[in-house]
């Protein structure tokens, strides 16, 4: 049986797997964004994803608990991924109120109709 320290390392380590694979994921979806693709290569990059992702997985899996599944790695994988989620919708806040500081200043402000006055 390991240690509680241990087990709070594995849970950490957990949380850093859900963060890194979510931003792996939103990184593809801005490259995608980026650079148009057809439906089928949309699909093999999530198939080919999904198989790393898979992986990768595994291998944080053997190294931290020897190969054992255990509950609070699988929870805090989806700590890491809300807490990316979390931390992206909170740049993109400040990044458009950054933007809109920013329009105030140079005394562009574009109305409704999209005109710049």
């Amino acid at each position: 049986m390991l240690g509680i320290e241990k087990e709070f390392l594995v849970f950490l380590h957990a949380i850093i797997t859900g963060v890194f694979v979510t931003a792996v994921y939103l990184n593809l979806r801005v490259l995608r964004r980026i650079f148009r693709h057809a439906l089928w290569v949309i699909n093999i990059e999530d198939f080919i994803y999904w198989i790393f992702v898979s992986q990768y997985f595994f291998v944080q899996i053997y190294h931290t608990s020897n190969g054992e599944i255990r509950w609070y790695f699988v929870l805090g994988v989806v700590i890491g991924a809300i807490l990316m989620h979390f931390f992206v919708a909170f740049t993109k806040k400040i990044d458009q109120k950054l933007s809109d500081l920013m329009e105030k200043k140079n005394g562009k402000t574009i109305d409704k109709s999209g005109e710049k006055r």
